[in-house]
């Protein structure tokens, strides 16, 4: 994900002047460790979500966290790819089938807070990010 530090506003860019950035390695998908998470806000347009975002360490990475905020997950017979959105049913519960909740109930937790601390696999999605595995 991208780093808070290496955000820089546009409009104090030459744009005529740009280069091409260097290609960034992809790490592979392994066991990670959750050392913490945090809950971001989204905009898309005029409507914002919530979204979790996983904080780990990746083994080929010991001196930095990554951030992993989508898991891949079994939903009746085909594996789907989605974001750790935040949405509550009626009752004020994460729903049974978002992907959080099967990600969630793959990792025989209750809520998200039971994942710190905890070990998990990961494998990449179609642009070569990581997400949890949780099939």
């Amino acid at each position: 994900m991208e780093d808070e530090n290496a955000k820089i506003e546009i409009q104090d860019i030459n744009l005529e002047d740009v280069g091409i950035g260097e290609d960034k390695p992809q790490v592979e998908p392994k066991r990670v460790l959750i050392e913490d998470y945090k809950i971001e806000d989204v905009k898309f347009g005029t409507e914002e979500s919530k979204k979790l975002v996983l904080q780990v360490k990746h083994p080929d990475i010991p001196d930095k966290q990554i951030e992993i905020s989508g898991a891949k997950y079994q939903s009746g017979d085909k594996l789907k790819i989605s974001g750790l959105w935040f949405k509550l049913d009626s009752d004020n519960k994460l729903p049974y089938n978002s992907a959080l909740g099967n990600m969630l109930r793959f990792l025989k937790k209750v809520k998200v807070s039971d994942m710190k601390g905890d070990q998990v696999d990961t494998v990449a999605d179609e642009r070569g990010y990581l997400v949890v595995k949780a099939y």
